[in-house]
């Protein structure tokens, strides 16, 4: 209390510009550094205004091509049902021009099979507009998401051959089963996706949509506001809000991620990424070093490798779309992603993509909204999720990182600065106020959280003001605990993540089942998992003698000897490296 005390009174007899200045360059600094892209937006949308080119005007010149709409889900309880009920709703009525195929793809029809026949019998009543298709599809055991996803491909595939569809829709659109989209947001996002880039003539390869939260759940009165749960929603809804600024994907750094809820890409390059995970695979480190001695690697529109749909799964299945949209080059009217010839093409791709032509676009003006979780414990879940998994991602990309550096780039300048956001707020709390006020960590601490107060309003007053819509106010009700919200629900789960990623036993999330991931392969750092096997293989090969020596010994995957990584994480079941004290030192070694 002494410092706080003390702090108040050097405010109070500071003269005012002297106290404030140097608020106002911590305030400056820190708008400038991380989030200078705002102001720039900002004028760019207001000048729009001026000139009477609203964002919401869309060119009506270019038909929109045929798109295929794909909602993966999980379907056991009613709740489930009706909320995949509203989206298709919303899809079916959401005015596109083109032609329409919507596909409900259930993971695992066999949970609640009533209620999958429920949903067949009300897709087959729906009466839809001319030119929209609804089908409802499963796989009878859980698989996850991408699964599903892939079973629905495969779907449409036999649709086209059956000659029910007259060819394979060449946009594809993924939404969740529980968002709504805003009115003309289909339509909006596909035209944004055909349009070319004005001197490269490259189309996006996908373009990510706005995401919101529902009103009614961020905004219930101001008994709901000051509510555990109301606070979670608002703050949730504000960050959205504001975070979708960032979409539009002009910093130095381009994004390589977009929202899972609502985006957009080419079916040619969705319907690729199975085999091009596969392809993979055959990279090996000899190819590498000989692309840097004048060879060229590898070809993946040479290989023959198998697809690995399972390879997909896990916490960041859209990100894997983000990745490989990313990679994508624009040649001759088909995309492709066959590796540079040489360095030298490898930087001048990746100088196109970072001055010129970004991958991923963004459309303002398609909307979806979307519930958020409303327990501290599933949103601090999802947010470590979200921070974390894509640390695990990049090591399934890794053999491609080192040829495609437009993608290479921003994902390991984004993996070195993982722990941007507790560095980032270490600074604006705790460096910044000491070395200006030279005073204590209490008082520190004070004036950087309101530091971040002012930050957190001037950002989300920006973005109302970009978006025009000035009736979601309310937001700004909630950047009283916003620099709070950062903390508990980005910096710490950012931490935690990271920690159990990289030092303990991995994040195992439960988003796709064990059996999907161990076929897939997919890994985890987890430094204390594998030195607990490696002790338990050392133990192994004193007491019993049969484990040879390799480099299997710090590794993830499933041997003779050890089980997998993830063996036990969901399922519970365990198979112990280290055979029982009971036939240690026994030579019939067939009883292990």
């Amino acid at each position: 209390m002494d410092d706080v005390t003390g702090v108040l009174w050097s405010l109070s007899t500071l003269p005012s510009a002297a106290t404030l200045l140097p608020l106002v360059k911590v305030i400056l600094l820190l708008l400038f550094v991380f989030s200078w892209d705002y102001p720039l937006v900002l004028l760019w949308r207001l000048a729009r205004r001026a000139l009477g080119r609203d964002e919401a005007q869309m060119d009506s010149g270019a038909p929109c091509l045929p798109a295929l709409v794909v909602i993966p889900s999980l379907l056991r309880r009613a709740d489930e049902l009706s909320s995949m009920m509203s989206t298709v709703r919303s899809i079916a009525e959401n005015g596109y021009p083109g032609e329409l195929c919507i596909v409900l793809s259930i993971d695992g029809t066999d949970d609640a099979p009533e209620l999958y026949k429920q949903l067949c019998v009300w897709a087959q009543r729906q009466s839809l507009h001319a030119g929209q298709r609804l089908y409802v599809t499963g796989t009878p055991g859980r698989h996850g998401k991408p699964t599903a996803i892939d079973h629905a491909m495969g779907f449409v595939k036999d649709l086209v051959g059956q000659g029910e569809l007259p060819k394979f829709p060449p946009v594809y659109v993924s939404t969740d089963a529980d968002a709504d989209l805003g009115p003309r947001a289909l339509e909006r996002i596909v035209r944004r996706l055909q349009r070319k880039h004005p001197l490269t003539g490259w189309p996006a390869r996908a373009v990510a949509g706005a995401l919101h939260v529902r009103g009614d759940d961020f905004w219930r009165g101001f008994r709901h506001f000051f509510s555990v749960e109301g606070q979670l929603n608002i703050q949730v809804a504000r960050e959205y809000y504001v975070s979708n600024i960032t979409r539009y994907n002009i910093r130095w750094l381009p994004i390589t991620g977009v929202p899972g809820a609502f985006y957009c890409t080419w079916s040619e390059i969705f319907l690729t990424i199975p085999a091009y995970m596969g392809y993979l695979r055959t990279l090996k480190r000899r190819h590498f070093w000989a692309f840097w001695l004048g060879r060229t690697p590898p070809r993946f529109s040479e290989s023959n490798a198998a697809p690995i749909p399972e390879l997909v799964a896990g916490d960041t299945d859209d990100t894997v779309t983000a990745y490989t949209a990313t990679l994508a080059r624009y040649e001759n009217g088909h995309f492709t992603f066959d590796p540079p010839a040489t360095p030298w093409h490898a930087l001048m791709y990746m100088l196109r993509s970072l001055l010129i032509d970004r991958p991923l676009r963004y459309e303002p003006e398609a909307r979806v909204f979307t519930s958020s979780p409303t327990t501290i414990k599933a949103l601090f879940k999802q947010r470590k999720r979200w921070n974390c998994s894509r640390l695990e991602l990049t090591g399934r990309f890794w053999p491609a990182l080192g040829y495609h550096w437009m993608l290479g780039l921003p994902a390991m300048t984004v993996k070195f600065f993982m722990a941007r956001s507790v560095l980032f707020g270490a600074v604006a709390y705790f460096v910044v106020p000491l070395f200006l006020w030279r005073t204590s960590l209490t008082t520190a601490a004070l004036i950087g959280y309101a530091t971040n107060v002012v930050v957190w309003t001037l950002l989300t007053l920006a973005s109302l003001v970009i978006n025009g819509e000035y009736r979601y106010w309310r937001l700004l009700l909630g950047v009283v605990f916003a620099p709070a919200y950062q903390i508990l629900f980005n910096w710490l789960p950012c931490f935690f993540g990271l920690c159990s990623d990289v030092l303990l036993f991995g994040n195992v999330t439960g988003f796709a089942p064990e059996w999907t991931l161990i076929r897939g392969g997919s890994t985890r750092i987890a430094l204390l998992a594998r030195t607990k096997r490696f002790l338990a293989l050392c133990v192994r090969a004193l007491v019993w003698g049969d484990v040879p020596l390799g480099a299997f010994w710090l590794g993830w995957g499933e041997t003779p000897w050890s089980p997998s990584g993830f063996e036990g994480f969901t399922t519970g079941k365990r198979r112990s490296t280290v055979p029982p004290p009971s036939l240690w030192f026994r030579r019939n070694r067939a009883d292990s």
